[in-house]
């Protein structure tokens, strides 16, 4: 390999590494909540590849169609929710990749104004389809939870291990 196709390999990598970054960024900015509204779920589920796979831990939606729904249904009662993305580990494989981010979340209620705390790690898979990075799949597993978290999943979807 030529000096010259050595700085291309690096450039291509280094635009494939921002993208998927810039990517995971959109991700947070359009399922944040400000003033009691939600980003745009349809934007969001475009993130997605046709048939890419959402996991938030709560079951999966597997299509923009579902991921859409999913977001606006886990979203349905804050006032205010913020997604921050950190430490990203992204391992390129060609039109295909891997990522870890680590990832801190606040929100807020109507009745609860007060910010709640979790973190989560996304276990990211990516797809290259038309020369655009997409998520193939997001699997979001929390890590620690301020019990006020627990108190209010609970009480909007019961308890995750009840048969339903």
């Amino acid at each position: 390999m030529t000096d010259l196709q050595q700085m291309q390999a690096q450039l291509q990598r280094l635009t494939d590494l921002e993208a998927i970054r810039t990517l995971r960024y959109r991700y947070a900015y359009l399922a944040n909540v400000v003033d009691g509204q939600l980003g745009d779920a349809e934007a969001f589920a475009s993130l997605f590849c046709v048939d890419g796979v959402l996991d938030f831990g709560m079951g999966q939606a597997r299509g923009r169609e579902e991921i859409a729904s999913m977001l606006r249904a886990a979203a349905v009662d804050w006032q205010c929710a913020m997604h921050y993305m950190l430490n990203p580990v992204i391992d390129l494989q060609g039109d295909e990749a891997e990522g870890q981010v680590s990832g801190l979340f606040a929100f807020t209620t109507q009745a609860r104004p007060q910010p709640v705390w979790f973190s989560n790690l996304y276990e990211d898979q990516y797809v290259r389809t038309d020369g655009d990075w997409q998520f193939r799949m997001v699997r979001v597993r929390t890590t620690f939870v301020d019990p006020a978290v627990v108190e209010a999943y609970t009480a909007l979807w019961g308890n995750p291990g009840d048969p339903g």
